[in-house]
């Protein structure tokens, strides 16, 4: 039965879409993005029989597909609407994209959603699931990797700055544990304010959590400033980052509120050479061996990436944002590693991005990665990633985009005493209309 609404519920859109006849509604666009991800990687995890003899690789395969369709309709007094559903990864290929992976939830879902509405000259107000990406790279939280909370904000330009103030809601819990409990919620919240002009900026984010939420009252404090500019068609990009905060009793420690701060910076440069841009970028992120302290991101308290890096296995691309993507984060963590790892990174890439012809380029990038501060005994090394990607345009918005990766796994990535290494071959075929 389920198919058969979505069936429906599709057929709606493109009809609203297609009518002008609600008062008001200047102009209606139905669009989207559609994509196949294909993967192919083989892991060798370092393991070895009785003899000493390495066991062997372990092959991991797949094709998956996602569409996302979006309506967008432009109202009288320049007020906005804009949807857009997530239907995918779709990997049951033979049961109607009616299941998410997990066999039991439709695999339909409201990823964006909002109304923009102008309040004053230079002053609009947004509301309702907003992509939010932050202002520093996507190293904090990132609209592209489904950072789209509950969200009202205030987008301002006055006296040639740009100016975002809002408040989101990331996770809105049981609301009976308001009742008669006094302060006693199980909601997490966000806080953003960010102020840029002519190039430079500046931007502070807190995140709270209520006291029976997970995180127990725990709260994270982010605060910088940032540059981005071109000389001579060389382009610089530039951050400095500070974060301090608090993770209350029982998520650290089972007997005391176990403080943390750090500070991260990022310096890239990139340069043309011919029809060919070449970039170089450095970041480092301070860290600290004991749990619970350091540098530590929201990416990582919300268990969420971000598209921050130039390769494609410790870092993420489009086209390996697949089944086996497990990147770092800025802090030196990656999934299953909590909220509260703060042993920080070091790292220094590198990309070149070139046309070989009009519908055909080649983008190549390699990088190095190491944590800062470990425990007694934990490597600090997480390997280096070398990444090759072909992209060849049909035209239409079609494009398929192509290639390898080969990183190498060392100890500060496996967590355990074994290095190990990863061969990945991937494609996407999208279309985005």
């Amino acid at each position: 039965m389920r198919k058969y609404l979505l069936a429906l519920f599709l057929v709606s859109i493109f009809v609203i879409s297609s009518s002008m006849a609600y008062a008001g509604v200047k102009s209606s666009t139905f669009h989207g993005q559609f994509r196949i991800n294909s993967y192919n990687q083989s892991q060798d995890s370092g393991d070895k029989d009785s003899s000493g003899k390495d066991v062997g690789s372990v092959t991991t395969a797949a094709s998956r597909l996602r569409y996302r369709p979006t309506w967008d309709v432009a109202m009288d007094g320049g007020v906005a609407m804009h949807m857009q559903l997530n239907i995918g990864h779709i990997n049951s290929n033979t049961s109607n994209a009616r299941f998410d992976k997990s066999g039991t939830n439709p695999a339909v879902g409201l990823r964006h959603a909002y109304v923009l509405a102008p309040v004053t000259e230079g002053v609009s107000l947004i509301g309702g699931l907003v992509p939010l990406s932050d202002k520093f790279g996507d190293t904090l939280f990132s609209g592209d990797w489904d950072f789209n909370p509950l969200t009202y904000a205030l987008l301002i330009k006055a006296g040639g700055a740009d100016i975002r103030a809002g408040y989101a809601t990331l996770a809105e819990g049981s609301e009976a544990n308001n009742q008669g409990t006094g302060k006693q919620t199980d909601d997490l919240s966000a806080y953003v304010l960010d102020v840029d002009a002519g190039g430079f900026g500046a931007s502070y984010y807190y995140i709270a959590a209520d006291d029976a939420h997970a995180l127990k009252g725990s709260s994270q404090s982010y605060y910088g400033a940032r540059y981005s500019g071109d000389f001579g068609g060389i382009g610089v990009n530039a951050f400095i980052l500070g974060n301090g905060g608090t993770f209350k009793k029982g998520i650290v420690s089972a007997t005391e509120d176990v403080s943390n701060s750090g500070m991260a910076g990022k310096l890239e440069v990139k340069v043309p050479v011919g029809s060919a841009k070449i970039g170089v970028m450095g970041i480092y992120a301070s860290g600290n061996k004991d749990t619970g302290k350091g540098f530590i991101t929201p990416l990582q308290v919300i268990d969420h990436h971000g598209y921050w890096g130039y390769t494609g296995k410790l870092n993420i691309q489009g086209p390996t944002d697949t089944g086996i993507d497990d990147p770092v984060r800025i802090d030196g963590s990656k999934y299953g590693d909590g909220g509260t790892r703060g042993y920080g990174l070091t790292t220094v890439q590198a990309n070149v991005d070139f046309p070989v012809a009009d519908n055909f380029s080649v983008y190549g990038a390699v990088g190095t990665f190491s944590q800062n501060d470990v425990p007694s005994g934990q490597e600090k090394n997480i390997g280096t990633d070398v990444y090759l990607q072909g992209n060849y345009g049909f035209g239409g918005g079609l494009n398929l985009q192509f290639g390898g990766d080969f990183a190498s796994l060392d100890k500060g990535y496996t967590r355990t005493s074994k290095t190990g290494s990863t061969t990945l071959l991937f494609a996407r075929f999208q279309l985005e209309y």
